[in-house]
């Protein structure tokens, strides 16, 4: 029941962010950019008990980065509508804030250990984005050649 109200936050969530930063003007686009957070959210969930949390958000990232190029195709609008929603819950947040805090309380032991998990994990979203849209556009670039002959 737990993870089915953390899928519910996600996807509110993400919801909320789009209206609050006005990511698009069509709802449409807006629902399915808030499930794309959801679905990554979901597969973070799946992979969390195996998986190191970097390790988890790189798998839940390359899930929101296709299902956003994927949609992007479909609706015919760019990727980044789609991944900047649905990246949305995978961020570390939380990280962000602990690694600040322990920095001003100058307990450097949790600092490094959590500036080094939240470091990660930021990598691990951008290499997951990077390694779908490049697979994306190997795969374009093969059509057109495949077009031209």
């Amino acid at each position: 029941m737990e993870q089915v109200i953390q899928c519910l936050g996600a996807f509110l969530g993400c919801l909320g962010f789009s209206f609050v930063f006005r990511i698009h003007r069509r709802l449409d686009y807006v629902l399915i950019a808030s499930f794309g957070g959801t679905l990554g959210w979901i597969v973070y969930l799946l992979v969390i008990p195996y998986l190191s949390n970097i390790m988890s958000s790189l798998c839940a990232m390359i899930i929101v980065a296709l299902f956003s190029e994927i949609m992007a195709r479909i609706c015919k609008v760019p990727a980044t509508i789609f991944i900047v929603v649905g990246c949305f819950p995978i961020v570390p947040g939380k990280g962000i804030y602990q690694t600040m805090l322990y920095l001003i309380s100058y307990d450097q032991k949790l600092f490094i250990d959590s500036l080094f998990q939240t470091v990660g994990t930021a990598l691990a979203l951008a290499t997951a984005i990077l390694i779908v849209s490049t697979f994306f556009k190997v795969i374009k670039t093969i059509k057109q050649k495949d077009d031209h002959l």
